[in-house]
C-alpha cells in the first residue's frame, strides 16, 4: 500500500480559503515523483469527501487528470476507471472531470466499451443517490452514437434509471430540460414509472438553496408539463390539482384537466344553450353581424358541395335544426349580392323546391315583411335590408309573386324620432379597461358576475379590468384561448365551457410567460351569475325600458313597446364595433349626458326630418344639423350615437325605395327633393343609384352657388370646404358618359343592355350640372412644383392631399370647380369645373397644375332628353359599322384594330377583312376618341350619323402617340 506524506488537517485547509487551501495541497506533493502524483491527490479527494469539502475535492481529482496528461505514459485506463467508479458515487468528482472523461474515452476505446465504461459510471451514481453531473444526456448521447445505439434509446434508459433511483426530485434545471420528453415517453408507456414520475415532485427547498426561487419554479414547471405530456391526469385526483399541481401553467393544466375527464367536475352544470345566458357564446351569431360587416361569414350555398336536401333535413329534425337553419339562411339572405360572378338566385329556387327549407324561406320572409311596417329602427333596417336582397332580379319574387303584397315600409323619420325618443344605448356610458389605447388587437371579453363586471383585452398578453363593487386590475401573459377571466370578489378565474359542462380554474399569478392556474376543488364547477334580462331608465325617460339577451343580440324595448335598439352580443367580442356590456350591467350604466338625453325626449318629428336630410348630404351637413337640432348633446359619445341611429335612418329611406321600386309598390308622397325623380325622367331606383344621385345633384348644388354667389376674380381662388355625400356607382364618369351612351343608340345592341344604358342616361338627366350646353367639364390636376420635392416631401404632400383635397370647392374666373378625389398612386386629382355660360379658359388652381388636357362633358339634363325623345321616335339609329370602323382608321391616322377598339363593335357586323385584335391604343385614349363619336346634338345621329370627323380630329390634336422607344 501505498504511503502518502501527511496531508494538512481539513481544518486547516478550510481556514487557509481555497487558493491558500490548493496551494498546502500542492505543497505537499512537491517531493513526490510523477508517478506519485496521481494516487496523491486522488487520495486527497477521498480524505476532502470525508470532511464535506466538496469543491476542494474536485480539485484534488481534476489535479490527478491533470498529471496524467502533462504525463501520458502513466496513463492506466483500468485504474483510472476503477477510481472513477469509487469517487464518482461519493460525490468526489466534478463536472469537468467527467466531461474530458468522456471524451478521453471516445478516443481510447471501440465505441461501444467507450460507451458502457461511461454509462457503468454514470448508473454508480444513480445507485448510491447521486446524479453525476448535468451534462449526463448529451454526454451519453455522443458515446451511444459510436455505439450504434439510437438516440431515443440512450434518452429513455437514462430516464428510466433515474425514476427508478428516485432521483428526479433533485434533478437539476439541465438534467429536466433534457429529461422531459424521455420521461414522459417511458411513463406513458409503464404504469409503475408513471407512478414514479407522479411522485417526482421537484424539491423546491434544495432547488431554492441552490439555484433560487425562480429556477425551482421553473423545475417544477417542467414536472408538470413532463406529467401532462406523458399522459398522467388519468391518474390524478381532484385532491392533486388544488396541492400539488396548484400555479400550473394554463396550458399544461388544460392539457391535464383534459386528460382526467369529467371526474374532476362532478357536480358541473351541463349547459344546453339557454339563449339568455350571457356568459354563453351564441352558437352561431352570423344573423347578427353588422351589414358593414358582412362578406366574411355567410354560408357558401352556391358551390358544388352545397346540399339542399341536408338543411331540409335538419331544418325538420326539430326545433333546434330548425333555428339553425333559419340563422344561415339569414346571414345568406344578408349577403346576397356580395359577389358578382354569384347566381344567388339558382340557390334559394333549389331552397324552394324543399318544403321543409320553403316554410321556414316564407317564415323570415312574412317576419322581415313585418318588421319593415314597423317604426323600429334597427329591426325595419334589418328587414329592408334582406327583403331588397331577395328579391333582386330572378329571385324570390319570382317564385313568390304575392311577396309585394302587405309590404309598406314605414317612414324613416318616424323610426328616428322613435329610437331618440326612446332611448338609445349611447346614453350610457361604456365600461372600460382603463388601458390607454382603444382597440385590442386580437378581441376582448366581457363577463359579468353578480356585482363585478370583468373585461378583458387581449393582443399578445391579456389585460383584465374589473369594475363594480371592486376595482382592481390584473395582467394575465399568454393566456390560452377558449378562456373567460372573471371575478367573484374574492379571486380572479378564468373558465371554459367544454362539452356543454362549466370548467373553472383560479389565477396564481404567473410562471414564466403563462399564466399559472390552479383547479382547486371548491371553484372546479363555479361560473359567472348574472341576468339575461333587466331594465333601465334613460335619462328623461317617462319609464324603464327593457333590455333582453336573445340568440346573441341584446333588443332594448321602449316603454311603449318600440324596439330602439338591436346590438350584437357575446362574451367573446371581436375588435371591430364597441364594447356591449351584458344585460346585467345597463342598470349600473352612467349617463353620458344628462341634458342631451333629456333633449332626446323632447325632440319633435320636424327635428327628425332635418337630421335625416342633413345626413343624406354627408357626415359634415349631418353634424351641422345636430348642432342646429338638439344643441344640449354635447358629449361626443352621444353626438356619435345619434348621427350613427341618423344614418340608418337614411339607410332606411333608400332601402325603402328601392324595394318599393323593385316590388311595384308606390313611392311615399314625400320624399325629399333630393332623392325624387325629375317629371318624365324615371330610373330604376336602386340604393347604389339613389345614392349616386343625391351625390351628384348636391355636387351640381355646390357649384351652381359658388358660381352665383362668389365674386368673380381673375385667378381661381378657393372658397371653402364642402361635404362630399356618399359615392354611388352606376357605370358611368362624367368624362365618359357620350361613350357609354353610344351603345344605346346602335341598332345590334339587345334590348336589355339598351335599357340598362337608357336608365342611367335617365339618372344622369336627373342630375343635372349645367343645361345641355357644355356647361361642365372634368380636370385632371397634379401638385405643382413635384419635380423640385424630394420624395420624401412628396410623400408628405400626398398624405394631406388624400384627406384635404377631396370637398375643396374653388371659385374660377367664369364659374367654379369642385375636386372629387385624389389618388397619390398616380398624383392626380379629379375635378370637375362648371361654367354657366359654358366657356372655358385655362385654370390653374394655386398649388396646381394640369395634368392632362380637360375633357368637355356631353351629358346634360337637356342632351340626355333629346336623345330618349329620339329613340322613342325613331329607333336605333341607322350605323353602318364596317364604313365607320374605315372611315375613323383612316381619318384619325391608326390602324383598324385600334378603330374597332374605339367604336366597340362586334365582330358579327363587321366585314370579315376588319381585324379584331392588335389595337395599341392605351385604353384612356379609347375612351377619349369614343366619347367624340356622340355628336353634340343627339338629333345628328339619325341624320349625319356619328361623329367620326370630330373624333378623328381630336385625335389628331391630342391623341398622337409617343415616337416608339428604341
Amino acid at each position: 500500500m501505498t504511503r502518502f506524506p501527511q496531508l494538512p488537517a481539513p481544518a486547516e485547509l478550510a481556514a487557509a480559503g481555497p487558493k491558500g487551501a490548493k496551494k498546502m495541497l500542492t505543497k505537499a506533493a512537491d517531493p513526490l515523483p510523477a508517478a506519485e502524483l496521481a494516487p496523491f491527490f486522488e487520495h486527497a479527494c477521498r480524505e476532502l469527501v470525508r470532511a464535506g469539502e466538496r469543491e476542494l475535492a474536485f480539485w484534488a481529482f481534476g489535479q490527478a487528470r491533470k498529471v496524467e496528461k502533462d504525463h501520458p505514459a502513466l496513463i492506466d485506463l483500468d485504474r483510472v476507471h476503477a477510481v472513477f467508479l469509487e469517487l464518482v458515487p461519493a460525490g468526489g468528482v466534478g463536472p469537468a472531470a467527467l466531461r474530458d472523461y468522456a471524451k478521453t474515452l471516445a478516443a481510447e476505446l471501440p465505441g461501444e466499451e467507450a460507451h458502457a465504461r461511461f454509462r457503468e459510471l454514470v448508473c454508480a451514481g444513480f445507485d448510491a443517490g447521486v446524479i453525476p453531473y448535468a451534462r449526463i444526456f448529451p454526454d451519453l448521447r455522443a458515446l451511444a452514437r459510436g455505439a450504434k445505439i439510437k438516440k431515443r434509446d440512450e434518452e429513455e434508459f437514462l430516464a428510466e434509471r433515474l425514476l427508478r433511483a428516485g432521483l428526479m426530485p433533485i434533478a437539476s434545471h439541465q438534467v429536466w430540460a433534457a429529461a422531459r420528453e424521455p420521461l414522459a415517453a417511458v411513463a406513458g408507456r409503464d404504469v409503475s414509472l408513471m407512478e414514479r414520475l407522479i411522485a417526482a415532485e421537484p424539491d423546491l427547498g434544495h432547488h431554492e438553496e441552490e439555484s433560487g426561487a425562480e429556477v425551482a419554479e421553473e423545475i417544477r414547471q417542467m414536472w408538470l408539463e413532463c406529467l401532462a405530456e406523458s399522459g398522467a391526469g388519468v391518474h390524478l385526483s381532484a385532491h392533486w390539482f388544488g396541492d400539488e399541481g396548484r400555479g400550473c401553467a394554463a396550458a399544461v393544466l388544460l392539457e391535464l384537466a383534459d386528460q382526467a375527464g369529467d371526474r374532476l367536475f362532478p357536480e358541473a352544470e351541463v349547459v344546453f344553450g339557454e339563449e339568455t345566458d350571457p356568459a354563453l357564446p351564441p352558437p352561431d351569431h352570423r344573423h347578427i353581424i353588422p351589414q358593414a360587416e358582412m362578406g366574411t361569414d355567410s354560408p357558401r350555398w352556391w358551390g358544388p358541395n352545397f346540399d339542399a336536401g341536408a338543411h331540409a333535413a335538419d331544418a325538420a329534425s326539430g326545433p333546434e335544426g330548425r333555428e339553425r337553419f333559419a340563422s344561415l339562411l339569414d346571414a345568406f339572405v344578408r349577403d346576397m349580392g356580395y359577389y358578382g360572378n354569384v347566381d344567388y338566385p339558382a340557390t334559394v329556387r333549389s331552397l324552394w323546391e324543399l318544403p321543409e327549407t320553403r316554410e321556414v324561406l316564407r317564415e323570415a320572409v312574412d317576419g322581415w315583411k313585418a318588421d319593415a311596417g314597423r317604426t323600429d329602427l334597427p329591426f325595419l333596417h334589418n328587414a329592408l335590408h334582406r327583403l331588397v336582397r331577395l328579391t333582386g332580379r330572378g329571385g324570390y319574387l319570382d317564385l313568390e309573386p304575392t311577396l309585394a303584397e302587405g309590404i309598406d315600409p314605414a317612414d324613416p323619420v318616424d323610426a328616428l324620432l322613435a329610437a331618440l325618443r326612446g332611448g338609445i344605448p349611447a346614453e350610457l356610458a361604456v365600461p372600460s379597461t382603463g388601458k390607454p389605447h382603444k382597440s385590442p388587437k386580437a378581441g376582448r371579453t366581457i363577463l359579468q358576475h353578480l356585482g363585478y363586471l370583468t373585461i378583458t383585452e387581449r393582443s399578445w398578453n391579456a389585460y383584465a379590468s374589473v369594475t363594480g363593487d371592486a376595482g382592481l386590475s390584473l395582467r394575465l401573459p399568454r393566456l390560452p384561448e377558449g378562456l373567460l377571466p372573471w371575478y367573484d370578489g374574492k379571486t380572479g378565474l378564468l373558465s371554459r365551457l367544454k362539452d356543454g359542462v362549466w370548467q373553472t380554474f383560479r389565477v396564481e399569478g404567473q410562471t414564466g410567460d403563462s399564466v399559472a392556474l390552479t383547479l382547486d376543488p371548491g371553484t372546479a364547477t363555479a361560473r359567472p351569475q348574472a341576468p339575461g334580462t333587466a331594465v333601465v331608465t334613460f335619462p328623461g325617460a317617462a319609464g324603464p325600458s327593457d333590455v333582453r339577451l336573445s340568440r346573441g343580440a341584446i333588443t332594448v324595448t321602449a316603454p311603449d313597446g318600440t324596439r330602439t335598439a338591436r346590438l350584437p352580443f357575446s362574451p367573446v367580442m371581436s375588435t371591430k364595433g364597441g364594447l356591449v356590456p351584458p344585460p346585467g350591467w345597463w342598470p349600473r350604466r352612467d349617463p353620458v349626458d344628462p341634458d342631451g338625453s333629456a333633449a332626446l325626449r323632447r325632440l319633435d318629428r320636424e327635428g327628425a326630418a332635418r337630421l335625416l336630410e342633413a345626413a343624406l348630404t354627408g357626415p359634415r351637413a349631418a353634424a351641422d344639423a345636430l348642432e342646429a337640432v338638439l344643441p344640449e348633446v354635447t358629449a361626443p359619445a352621444l353626438r356619435d350615437g345619434v348621427l350613427e341611429a341618423t344614418r340608418a335612418a337614411v339607410e332606411c329611406l333608400l332601402l325603402g325605395i328601392e324595394l318599393r321600386d323593385r316590388t311595384g309598390r308606390p313611392q311615399p308622397a314625400a320624399l325629399p327633393s333630393l332623392v325624387s325623380p325629375a317629371a318624365g325622367l324615371p330610373f330604376r331606383r336602386t340604393t347604389a343609384q339613389t345614392r349616386w344621385l343625391v351625390r351628384h345633384r348636391l355636387l351640381a348644388r355646390a357649384l351652381e352657388s359658388a358660381a352665383i354667389e362668389e365674386p368673380a376674380a381673375d385667378k381661381p381662388y378657393l372658397v371653402r370646404a364642402v361635404s362630399l355625400p356618399p359615392r354611388g356607382h352606376v357605370g358611368a364618369d362624367l368624362d365618359t358618359l357620350a361613350g357609354f351612351a353610344l351603345p344605346a343608340v346602335l341598332p345590334w345592341t339587345s334590348e336589355s343592355r339598351r335599357e340598362g344604358v337608357l336608365d342611367v342616361l335617365r339618372l344622369w338627366a336627373n342630375a343635372p350640372i349645367g343645361d345641355g350646353t357644355g356647361a361642365c367639364r372634368v380636370l385632371r390636376l397634379t401638385p405643382a412644383g413635384g419635380e423640385e420635392q424630394s420624395n420624401a416631401e412628396r410623400q408628405m404632400v400626398d398624405r394631406r392631399l388624400e384627406t384635404e383635397a377631396p370637398g375643396e370647392l374653388w371659385r374660377t374666373p367664369n364659374g367654379a370647380m369642385l375636386i372629387l378625389s385624389y389618388w397619390r398612386g398616380d398624383r392626380i386629382a379629379t375635378a370637375v369645373e362648371y361654367a354657366p355660360g359654358g366657356t372655358f379658359d385655362p385654370v390653374d388652381p394655386p398649388g396646381w397644375e394640369a395634368a392632362r388636357p380637360p375633357a368637355p362633358c356631353w351629358g346634360g339634363a337637356d342632351r340626355v332628353v333629346r336623345l330618349l325623345r329620339s329613340l322613342d321616335d325613331r329607333g336605333p339609329a341607322p350605323v353602318d359599322a364596317s364604313a365607320t370602323v374605315r372611315a375613323l382608321a383612316e381619318r384619325a391616322g391608326f390602324g383598324l384594330a385600334d378603330a374597332v377598339a374605339v367604336c366597340r363593335f362586334p365582330a358579327d357586323v363587321l366585314d370579315d377583312d376588319i381585324p379584331m385584335t392588335g389595337a395599341t391604343l392605351p385604353f384612356p385614349m379609347q375612351d377619349a376618341v369614343r366619347e367624340r363619336l356622340l355628336p353634340d346634338d343627339p338629333a345628328d345621329l339619325w341624320t349625319t350619323g356619328l361623329a367620326v370627323d370630330a373624333a378623328a380630329g381630336w385625335w389628331r390634336a391630342h391623341g398622337e402617340p409617343d415616337p416608339p422607344k428604341p
